[in-house]
């Protein structure tokens, strides 16, 4: 089983290997679940913008194809950035265990655990939110459209859909296949700033553990007892907490430029 399979990491876990970049995934899990995130992103992203394109001439085919156009172009960056930051990543996680398998009692371990869970909260949170929202973005057609074929509403109706498409093929006689092209590619979308992000939640939390241990031994160091002075170093609890604190310290500012990828 792996560390990172916990209740505290495991949503991260998952989130990432939705894109394929779980650093701990096999070449073969990562490439194919990359290679599906890529074809129904830069799928979408085509269809956007052979729309934009082909209604330069209208100024609402403009404005209503542009805005998801841009917002992938800036999913396609993120999602490239972390694709070449990846062993870093790897390099970020291993640290993580490393610590957890260093500190696997006490106080120091109830910090690890207290921003551990807060990093689970976090998680949560965000995903179920840029979720919900990817849900009520990809449903609204579909919703209105029921809606006019439901009540008794003395209108015709043409099919809205998430872009506007219709000046270059019949959307109307398409309509539910879009619709599920366009439901699957919104949420590999919406799925690549949540993984990452929700990363980057990991990376800070766990740094600011590691300051936090670090305070809490510094505090104990400071409140002990120096009067007896044991010229034996290996017998000198408070010299090797001291040299613990060095390295955490040295731990957590290697940990910094890594998040400063994401």
């Amino acid at each position: 089983m792996s560390f990172y399979d916990n209740s505290y990491y495991y949503l991260n876990k998952r989130l990432l290997s939705i894109i394929g970049q779980w650093p701990y995934q096999s070449r073969l899990e990562s490439n194919t679940m990359l290679g599906i995130t890529l074809f129904f992103t830069g799928s979408l992203t085509f269809l956007e913008g052979w729309g934009l394109v082909s209604g330069m001439t209208d100024l609402s085919i403009i404005m209503e194809n542009a805005s998801p156009l841009l917002v992938n172009s800036l999913i396609f960056v993120k999602l490239i950035n972390y694709f070449f930051n990846k062993y870093k990543m790897k390099e970020l996680l291993d640290h993580v265990e490393e610590t957890w398998q260093m500190i696997q009692v006490g106080p120091r371990n109830e910090i690890l655990r207290s921003y551990a869970e807060q990093t689970k909260v976090y998680t949560i949170r965000y995903t179920l939110a840029l979720y919900a929202m990817w849900i009520l973005y990809s449903t609204t057609p579909l919703i209105v459209s029921w809606t006019y074929k439901l009540l008794p509403i003395n209108a015709t109706y043409t099919a809205r859909f998430l872009y506007r498409l219709e000046h270059v093929c019949d959307v109307d006689k398409y309509f539910n296949l879009l619709m599920l092209h366009g439901f699957i590619s919104v949420f590999y979308i919406v799925s690549v700033p949540i993984a990452v992000d929700t990363m980057f939640v990991l990376c800070i939390q766990h740094v600011c553990a590691l300051f936090e241990i670090i305070k809490y031994d510094m505090e104990h160091i400071q409140g002990s007892d120096f009067v007896t002075l044991e010229l034996d170093i290996a017998d000198d609890i408070e010299y090797h907490k001291i040299i613990e604190c060095i390295k955490l310290h040295e731990q957590a500012f290697k940990l910094v430029p890594v998040v400063n990828t994401l």
